[in-house]
């Protein structure tokens, strides 16, 4: 299962025993600029499992360390519905059921800690990297 979260501290790996591991890209995500018809702010950094999750509707969705998710750090303004390009990467989507951030590329969406696999809905994501 792929998650956005911040490599350091120790994350949370939901359905798993021990954290994430790091892969694959470096992520640049936009921060603390405004928000547009192809951006969507209001994406936080969980302060338990270090994951990104939507701080946009009411409670904070459901955080792997348990009870919810709770913000802190700077506002992230992720692209989304845009053209994939050598530097950004595309399919990642919001849990309906955890609000996390995740990566909607494989066949199978990974577990969830509300239970299950991820719910994708909205947008598709498509974020910066190096």
């Amino acid at each position: 299962m792929i998650h956005l979260y911040f490599g350091q501290g120790v994350s949370r790996c939901p359905g798993a025993s021990d954290g994430h591991y790091l892969a694959g890209y470096t992520f640049h995500l936009p921060y603390d600029v405004p928000e547009t018809p192809s951006a969507q702010a209001n994406w936080r950094s969980c302060e338990r499992c270090y994951g990104l999750f939507y701080f946009g509707y009411p409670g904070g969705g459901w955080c792997p360390a348990g009870g919810s998710h709770l913000a802190k750090g700077s506002n992230y303004v992720f692209p989304h519905d845009v053209v994939e390009t050598p530097t950004s990467q595309a399919y990642w989507r919001f849990c309906t059921k955890c609000y996390g951030l995740f990566y909607w590329g494989y066949p199978t969406k990974g577990h969830c800690p509300a239970g299950g696999a991820h719910e994708a809905a909205g947008y598709n994501f498509v974020i910066p990297h190096y």
